[in-house]
């Protein structure tokens, strides 16, 4: 077990499939002091591998922030069956041929057309709750759950054919952003049932894949990141004994004039570079709006 077990921060996991997001998370709780808190930032299907940021103590609170982070994956798009989950993992539901050969230009001609901003309708086996189900569960019933299109904003999607069947592809997209559901719709606009048959998340927000840990070894110091360091993307602003206690307080300081007319969070650290809270300009002063007081 590592020195690091049981203290503040992040572990960067590489998640075998198979497994759920739950069940790693109840991996690495085995190996944390009793009543330590882990979480995620973010789920997994269990077919999918790749990044999976686990929050441990005090980051457990900063879950939203990474939940919310645009994601990039790659992965296989298989033509020719088309399944009730959208995945290698359902049942198949529809079979077809597999689409007319293209040169590499014309799939990435077709690949384009789904970048850019617009609504996706999710998967019926997905968490999205209607009324006090969640979709997968009324889908596991026999239910069909009338699920509404979301916005959600494709970056970057890149695609190779591997063979007549598969289709290599690597995609950007932002949060909420349903792969498999990306997979199922280019195969209707080719004419050719499809699914997602191969996941990998490689990168949520800045960090990558490349950084992370084995389930079998998760806090080794490569994919491990203290509190202190955990970089949001956010400014970092440092304060002065008297402005730290006020901060822990709940009580409002002055804002420093570098951060006049900065709209987003701001990361603020003590005096000894501890990462004490995240706040927001409120005119000419800074006021906390997540607080981390010291353990």
């Amino acid at each position: 077990m590592s020195e690091e077990t049981g203290r503040d921060g992040l572990v960067l996991l590489d998640k075998p499939t198979g497994m759920t997001s739950h069940d790693c998370v109840r991996e690495v709780r085995r190996n944390c002091p009793r009543k330590f808190k882990v979480g995620h930032g973010g789920t997994l299907d269990p077919f999918c591998t790749g990044l999976l940021i686990l929050l441990l103590g005090k980051a457990t609170r900063l879950a939203g922030f990474f939940q919310g982070m645009d994601k990039a994956y790659e992965g296989v798009i298989r033509f020719g069956e088309g399944t009730d989950t959208y995945d290698r993992d359902g049942q198949v539901v529809a079979t077809g041929p597999a689409p007319a050969a293209r040169s590499l230009a014309e799939w990435q001609e077709v690949a384009n057309g789904f970048v850019g901003p617009h609504l996706q309708v999710p998967p019926a086996f997905s968490a999205k709750r209607v009324g006090k189900m969640r979709a997968y569960e009324m889908a596991r019933q026999g239910m069909t759950p009338e699920l509404e299109a979301v916005p959600v904003h494709i970056y970057r999607f890149e695609v190779s054919p591997v063979d007549e069947r598969d289709l290599h592809f690597r995609i950007r997209c932002s949060s909420g952003t349903y792969v498999r559901s990306v997979a199922k719709d280019l195969g209707e606009r080719l004419g050719s049932p499809a699914h997602c048959y191969q996941l990998c998340r490689t990168e949520v927000g800045r960090f990558s894949v490349q950084e992370a840990n084995a389930l079998g070894d998760p806090f080794a110091a490569a994919g491990f990141i203290p509190f202190d360091l955990v970089d949001l993307g956010f400014p970092v602003h440092g304060v002065n004994h008297r402005e730290e206690r006020l901060l822990l307080f709940g009580h409002k300081i002055p804002a420093p004039m570098e951060l006049q007319g900065h709209e987003g969070l701001v990361k603020i650290v003590s005096p000894a570079e501890h990462f004490i809270a995240l706040g927001r300009l409120d005119g000419r002063q800074l006021q906390p709006s997540l607080v981390f007081p010291p353990s």
